[in-house]
């Protein structure tokens, strides 16, 4: 039998440091992560991701927001 463990994230409390975690997972030391370029509507979305200066994502700035917001959950525990 398989178990799942679901944890839920609050984007009110969390997102700031998700958005934070995913960039230094992108940007820092060359970066850590490697996507395959089928993956072209999240490429985009990463791409298009636009921070308003308050550590908020800027959701009218950047192209497929969900897609995003899915990659900053799934990197949650990544550090």
């Amino acid at each position: 039998m398989h178990n799942m463990f679901v944890i839920p994230v609050h984007f009110s409390k969390e997102h700031k440091n998700m958005l934070a975690n995913c960039k230094q997972m992108l940007e820092y030391n060359g970066g850590t992560l490697a996507i395959h370029p089928r993956f072209n509507k999240l490429i985009t979305a990463l791409r298009t991701a636009m921070e308003n200066g308050e550590g908020y994502l800027d959701k009218d700035a950047t192209s497929h927001e969900d897609l995003f917001d899915s990659f900053r959950l799934s990197l949650q525990f990544w550090h």
